[in-house]
């Protein structure tokens, strides 16, 4: 059942939580358009002096080094700050071409950031003259080297990721245009993707500043979607995904899913059933998820579908008394657990407290790490949400 479960989670998530470089992928089919891109092998013709975006803030020499790739690991309700920013400050700079959005349904296509509301589509008709001029200022001025001759000194500041136009793309982490053979040519708009710092706007483009690098949204739960976007960086790497503690026959779904499993859910969760995992269902489960120690995805993943639907559970940890949860923790070198923390050792701390069983998530969530201060003040500890070696022994008593 587990083995199966596993399957089916693979095959509803496949093309959506690819890590790492597997985004060229995307741009292994063929191409189709007649539109020729200029004779040096970039989308159009660049001006010798391309017209630019106007500074949002005095730079300074620092700059930001060239973006690495960050894929879409989660589902976003709308355009990030930078993203949103960029959109608008193009749109009212040139004058030409219209929106052609930032955000996606979760629930289609491959893997994209605009899912996550880290892209933008600007429509620009290659075949327009007008249109091809502002591309060609707008990418000249974003790829080419600025005062300092620096390869994509803009790119750097505005943390974008690559674009795209016109059969051809441009990434930071490979810089230098070259064919894109993607699906769609790209002749009816620029396609950007930005970096995480970009589009939370944290880059040096629109605050003067180089920040550290913000690594995004984690996943906790391997085959699990990550936690939705926060507005503030996170500057540290994120932990590695560990299989989770609780699994479920129930199918995946997140925003834009529809069928009977998001009914069924809706049922459970105590809303209007529509049978579409809409924003309103997607707030609810964020509210369930936060209430019962699960990580904050907005989708009906396996752990919490475990919690939400016990009948469909299976579970890949043992069935655990209390002692025998503690037991395990000191044999296994009694792990140390803070807030956020997940995996088997989270469990068993959720068993060894008795916590309720829907709260047996695997998740230290805020219910979990309030009962861990609970417990280590009634022994005369810190009040702080952490299991060492200590807490472990005392909870063998």
């Amino acid at each position: 059942m587990v083995v199966e479960r596993t399957r089916r989670t693979r095959r509803a998530l496949t093309g959506v939580l690819v890590v790492g470089t597997l985004v060229t992928g995307l741009f292994l089919s063929q191409a189709v358009g007649t539109t020729e891109s200029a004779s040096d092998g970039t989308p159009v013709p660049f001006p010798d002096r391309p017209r630019g975006l106007p500074a949002q803030a005095d730079w300074g020499t620092a700059m930001e080094p060239l973006a690495s790739y960050q894929p879409q690991l989660s589902c976003a309700a709308a355009a990030l700050p930078g993203t949103a920013g960029l959109r608008d400050l193009v749109l009212s700079s040139y004058d030409r071409g219209y929106d052609g959005g930032a955000i996606r349904s979760c629930a289609s296509g491959g893997q994209s950031e605009h899912k996550e509301g880290r892209a933008w589509d600007w429509m620009l008709d290659v075949d327009n003259a007008a249109d091809r001029r502002a591309a060609g200022d707008f990418l000249g001025w974003l790829v080419g080297p600025g005062s300092q001759g620096r390869a994509g000194a803009m790119a750097r500041r505005l943390g974008v990721m690559y674009v795209i136009y016109n059969r051809k793309i441009w990434s930071a982490y490979s810089p230098g245009w070259r064919d894109y053979t993607g699906s769609d040519p790209h002749t009816s708009h620029i396609h950007v993707s930005l970096s995480w710092n970009g589009a939370r706007g944290n880059t040096s483009f629109w605050t003067g500043e180089v920040a550290p690098r913000d690594y995004g949204t984690c996943i906790f739960f391997a085959e699990t979607p990550a936690v939705v976007a926060t507005p503030a960086a996170r500057t540290t790497p994120c932990p590695a995904a560990v299989v989770s503690p609780r699994g479920s026959s129930r199918p995946f779904g997140w925003l834009g899913t529809t069928g009977d499993h998001v009914r069924k859910a809706q049922q459970l969760l105590g809303i209007a059933i529509s049978g579409t995992l809409d924003g309103a269902t997607r707030q609810r489960l964020l509210a369930y998820q936060q209430g019962h120690d699960l990580p904050r995805t907005g989708a009906l993943d396996d752990p919490t579908w475990a919690s939400l639907d016990p009948m469909t559970r299976t579970q890949p940890v043992p069935r655990w008394t209390k002692s025998q949860a503690v037991a395990w923790a000191l044999e296994a070198g009694s792990p140390e657990l803070h807030r956020s923390s997940a995996g088997k050792a989270a469990y068993a701390v959720q068993v060894a407290l008795d916590l309720p069983d829907r709260l047996r998530t695997g998740f230290v969530g805020q219910r979990t790490a309030r009962s861990v201060i609970t417990f280590r003040d009634s022994h005369g500890l810190a009040r702080k949400p952490v299991v060492k070696q200590q807490v472990w022994r005392l909870l063998a008593k």
